[in-house]
C-alpha cells in the first residue's frame, strides 16, 4: 500500500518549510507568486490534495457552512416545491456571505446521529416537532440555532407565519362567496418508520386545516366528515381522493375545496378536469403556499401565499448575525390571500 502524500512530503520535495506549504493554500499573500506556484506544482505531481478541510475547520473553529435540518425525509428537499423555495432563499443569503449550505436529515439510523456530527457553524431547524431528537442534538452543540415555523423554543429566534390564521382567511373567503359544502385535503400525521416517536408531517401544516375548520364551526358548519388526510403531498394522491369525492351526486358533493398545499390543489384541479366538473363554475379551489405552478395552472389557482423565499432568507440572515456575535430579530412575515380564477360563487 502506497503512503498518501502529506504536507511534510510536499515540503521536503519542494525544499521549503511545512509552513510555506500551508501558506500556499491558506495564506497565498504571504508568498511570492513564484514560490506558491512551485509548491502547488510539486503538490500536484505528488498527488497531494491539500489540507484536510475537517482539520482546518477545527483549527479555525469555523466550518463556513450552515446546516439546514429537515423533517424526516431528505428527498422532500427536492420534491416539495414550497421547501425548494425556502432552501433557495437560504442559499441566496449564504452565497452572498460566502457560506456553504449543508442539508441534514433527521431520519438517519440512530447510530449515525447526523445532527450531532454535522460540521456547521449554525443550525436552521426547518419545521420540526419539539421532541425530535435532532432538536436536542442541535441545542446541545451550543452553536447558533434558528427555527423556520417550528419548534418554538425559549431564547431561539423563530421565523414563520400564523398558519392557523392563514387557514381561517381561506375559509372566510369561501364563506363570503356563499359556499356551504366543503372538502379539506390535509396531510396524514404518520410515524416515521426510521425512528420511534418521529413524524413525517411538518407541525405547521395541520394548523392550516385547523384554522379552516374552526372558522367553519363558528359559521355553524360541522366539518367532521369533510377532512381527508393524505399520506403524501403529491398531485396523484390528491387526484385519487378527489375522484371519489367528485363521483358523488351533485347535490352531495362539495362546492369548495381547501388544500393545505398548492401541490394538493393541483391534484384537485386534475380530478375536476377528468370528471368534467368546471372550476370555478361548479367547484371552487383554494390552495396554500403560492408556488410558481399555482399561477400557471388552469385555471390559475387562488391560494394563501406565504413568503417562502423570504422565510429562507430571513432565517439565514439571523443565523449569520448570530455567528458574528450579534442578535438577530425576526422581521414580520405575513400571508396574503391571492385571488385568481379558481374560486367563485357556488352553482
Amino acid at each position: 500500500m502506497v503512503d498518501r502524500p502529506t504536507m511534510q512530503t510536499v515540503a521536503a520535495a519542494a525544499g521549503v518549510s511545512r509552513m510555506t506549504v500551508s501558506n500556499a493554500y491558506n495564506r497565498p499573500d504571504q508568498l511570492t507568486p513564484g514560490t506558491r506556484e512551485r509548491v502547488l506544482r510539486v503538490a500536484r505531481e505528488l498527488g497531494y490534495p491539500g489540507p484536510d478541510p475537517a482539520a482546518q475547520s477545527l483549527r479555525r473553529r469555523s466550518a463556513s457552512a450552515i446546516a439546514v435540518v429537515l423533517t424526516s425525509r431528505l428527498t422532500e428537499a427536492f420534491t416539495d416545491p414550497g421547501l425548494v423555495m425556502i432552501l433557495h432563499g437560504i442559499a441566496s443569503q449564504l452565497s452572498d456571505a460566502g457560506r456553504a449550505l449543508l442539508l441534514v436529515p433527521t431520519s438517519a439510523a440512530e447510530s449515525t446521529f447526523p445532527v450531532r456530527h454535522a460540521i456547521a457553524d449554525a443550525f436552521i431547524l426547518c419545521d420540526l416537532v419539539a421532541d425530535d431528537p435532532a432538536v436536542t442534538d442541535a441545542l446541545s452543540r451550543h452553536i447558533p440555532v434558528v427555527t423556520i415555523g417550528y419548534p418554538k423554543l425559549p431564547g431561539v429566534p423563530m421565523v414563520g407565519i400564523d398558519n392557523r390564521r392563514a387557514g381561517a382567511v381561506a375559509a372566510e373567503h369561501l364563506l363570503e362567496l356563499g359556499h356551504r359544502r366543503f372538502c379539506v385535503l390535509a396531510l396524514q400525521e404518520e410515524d416515521d418508520p426510521t425512528g420511534p416517536g418521529r413524524h413525517v408531517t411538518r407541525p405547521s401544516v395541520p394548523l392550516r386545516a385547523a384554522g379552516f375548520t374552526d372558522t367553519l364551526r363558528r359559521a355553524g358548519i360541522a366539518p367532521s366528515e369533510i377532512v381527508h388526510r393524505l399520506a403524501g403531498n403529491t398531485i396523484q394522491a390528491a387526484a385519487k381522493v378527489m375522484t371519489e369525492v367528485l363521483g358523488q351526486p351533485s347535490r352531495d358533493r362539495p362546492t369548495a375545496v381547501f388544500t393545505v398545499t398548492d401541490v394538493l390543489a393541483l391534484g384537485v384541479l386534475t380530478a375536476a378536469r377528468a370528471a368534467g366538473i368546471p372550476v370555478p363554475g361548479e367547484l371552487s379551489v383554494v390552495g396554500f403556499d403560492d408556488i410558481p405552478e399555482a399561477a400557471a395552472s388552469s385555471p390559475p389557482l387562488t391560494t394563501v401565499a406565504q413568503p417562502l423565499f423570504r422565510l429562507g432568507q430571513e432565517a439565514a440572515r439571523i443565523a449569520l448575525l448570530q455567528i458574528a456575535g450579534q442578535r438577530g430579530r425576526p422581521r414580520g412575515l405575513v400571508t396574503e390571500l391571492v385571488l385568481r380564477g379558481s374560486t367563485g360563487p357556488p352553482p
